[in-house]
């Protein structure tokens, strides 16, 4: 653009000369006007400007150009310098140059300043074409020096100077040329923006944001209190001398004035940036979150009983068959699925307003595919259009291999049902005949058939824990042919794990056949209490205390039969704890004592 401005400045006053429009050699300023040749050096600049812009120009054309201004403003100053005459100065338009109506002392002759403006201008343009960072400073200072020429003889001709005469006769440079001079400077400057001072205007940080909104205004204050301070002086509101002194105070203010507001504006500048980069990074954290491998997340908005989908990564959006579910609702994207119990379950989540976890299926072409759900409410959206996020994680392998688990346990279950089946089997052919005895046949079948409760129990339980108040409940009383109003439990509820029940089931269904043949529940009255607790420390511990009460009296026996060895040795390997009866005048009494899982 400045390069613009001066071509248009110098081809505008080439008219002039050669039309003899005097005016527009002046701009229609009758102080002084544009020289022939300093026109021409206007517009040679700026096409070397244009050109060296350009990044595939041959380095050539731009060193030429330069030459031509160099050699131009040089020969200016030879002739000024040793008071020559070279004849030089009327090359162009001499008729014109002679017949104009201000008068110089070397009609035709570009002004000192003027030929040292070019002289630096024609060194920053060859600069522009040197690589290095001194280059870049060194371009930067000529075209800051150029401005500054620039801007004293705009100044000159703004406030009414009287011309003088010597090497830096700045009312001699032409209005036209300190427009052009000024855009020439800028051109060259703007060759190499990241060097030097013009490096602090066109960077993305704070203070270079802060100056180009001071710099403009700090230019223009000064001019326009000089120009109305001048404006006093010739209307004769004070004298002439006292014009300094209150342009300077008038300036101090304003531009402390404009300092304090700059700081303000800096603070908000810097707060605002602050602020920029925390939403840059928040919106960075979400992608990346959104871009979680395996991740389906979307961003969900209810308007009344409608669920509409504000944002959602790639995965989510492809998971429908789009590339962007965005705008969308649920009925668009799954007509098949009940818009309303998602309205719903949204409306209970944003009530209670903490997130909640579910599984939910899909249904697509490809097949059925299942996906832990995550929603939670997005805290600060609007009351008649709450948001929630989502996120979700494919659980369709561990489905199939729950169900498959599943099937392998009913298997499991069906094999371990017939091999008790073959073992009653083979037990009735053994015990068959005249020399059978009934009562070991039944013992045998009544032991079996609780190892079978507890196996069932089990299956239920994926083989993994069962509930020890069910386990005892369904082996004491009517597992044993006994009446479960007289049996008592206490105890709280505890998971016990699985290697424990099939043993801890024998043990019990033993106690209880006992209780039923020989001790409390052999009568009417008797009774029985099983109790048990844990304690806590570094490995926890089960403790099982079954007491009888309300039976005959009770002897020790002179020999431990099947179901004592049972209890008191297998049982207590089996649980890796100790296992005692004692057989007390009021009635039998068994403690268990073993370890449990910190699970």
């Amino acid at each position: 653009m400045g390069a613009g401005i001066a071509i248009a400045v110098g081809a505008v006053v080439l008219v002039g000369w050669i039309s003899r429009t005097y005016p527009l050699t002046q701009f229609f300023h009758q102080r002084s006007a544009m020289q022939p040749l300093t026109a021409l050096c206007a517009v040679l600049a700026g096409t070397g400007i244009l050109a060296a812009a350009r990044r595939h120009t041959d380095r050539w054309h731009v060193r030429i150009l330069c030459a031509i201004v160099l050699a131009i403003a040089l020969q200016a100053l030879v002739q000024q310098a040793a008071e020559l005459d070279l004849g030089t100065d009327r090359w162009l338009f001499p008729a014109a140059i002679d017949s104009q109506p201000i008068p110089y002392a070397h009609p035709g002759r570009m002004a000192m300043p003027t030929a040292i403006a070019f002289l630096l201008i024609g060194a920053g343009l060859y600069l522009s074409q040197v690589a290095g960072r001194i280059a870049g400073l060194l371009l930067s200072a000529t075209s800051s020096a150029v401005l500054l020429l620039a801007a004293i003889a705009f100044l000159s001709h703004l406030y009414a100077v009287a011309p003088f005469q010597g090497p830096f006769s700045f009312t001699q440079v032409a209005l036209p040329t300190s427009l052009a001079l000024a855009g020439l400077g800028t051109g060259v400057l703007a060759l190499r923006p990241r060097r030097g001072w013009v490096g602090l205007l066109v960077g993305n940080s704070v203070g270079a944001t802060a100056a180009r909104l001071l710099l403009p205004l700090m230019t223009v204050i000064p001019i326009l209190v000089a120009g109305l301070a001048l404006r006093g002086s010739e209307a004769g509101l004070y004298p002439s001398d006292f014009r300094l002194a209150l342009t300077t105070a008038i300036t101090v203010v304003l531009l402390g004035a404009l300092a304090l507001w700059g700081s303000a504006q800096l603070d908000s500048l810097v707060s605002e940036r602050r602020s920029a980069e925390i939403l840059r990074q928040n919106e960075a954290t979400l992608r990346a979150f959104f871009d979680t491998e395996g991740l389906f997340a979307s961003i969900v908005e209810r308007r009344g009983d409608e669920v509409h989908y504000i944002a959602a990564n790639r995965a989510f959006s492809a998971l429908f068959g789009r590339d962007d579910v965005a705008g969308l609702t649920q009925r668009d994207l799954d007509p098949s699925a009940p818009a309303q119990a998602m309205a719903d379950r949204l409306r209970g989540i944003e009530a209670n307003g903490v997130a909640q976890s579910m599984e939910m299926r899909h249904v697509a072409e490809a097949g059925t595919r299942w996906f832990q759900v995550t929603i939670s409410p997005i805290g600060g959206s609007p009351i008649d259009a709450p948001r929630f996020a989502t996120a979700s994680f494919e659980i369709t392998e561990r489905k199939r291999a729950e169900a498959h688990q599943q099937v392998l346990l009913q298997e499991l279950n069906h094999r371990v049902k017939n091999t008790l089946a073959v073992v009653q089997s083979l037990a009735a052919q053994t015990f068959r005949g005249n020399q059978a005895d009934p009562v070991a046949k039944r013992t045998f079948e009544a032991r079996l058939a609780a190892v079978a409760a507890a196996n069932d129990l089990l299956t239920r339980q994926n083989w993994e824990t069962i509930s020890l108040r069910a386990l005892v409940g369904n082996t004491v009383g009517p597992g044993c042919g006994a009446d479960s109003a007289r049996i008592h439990l206490e105890g709280p509820e505890l998971a016990l794990p699985g290697r424990m029940a099939v043993s801890l089931t024998l043990a019990l269904h033993e106690l209880c056949t006992n209780a039923v043949k020989y001790g409390a529940l052999s009568n009417e009255v008797g009774e029985i209490l099983v109790r048990w607790s844990v304690t806590s420390g570094d490995e926890p511990r089960l403790n099982i205390a079954w007491t009888e009460c309300g039976g005959p009296p009770v002897v020790a026996p002179s020999d431990r039969g099947f179901g004592s060895r049972l209890i008191e040795r297998a049982l207590s390997a089996e649980l890796r704890g100790p296992v005692r009866i004692e057989f007390r005048p009021t009635g039998l009494v068994c403690e268990i004592d073993a370890p449990l899982p910190q699970s």
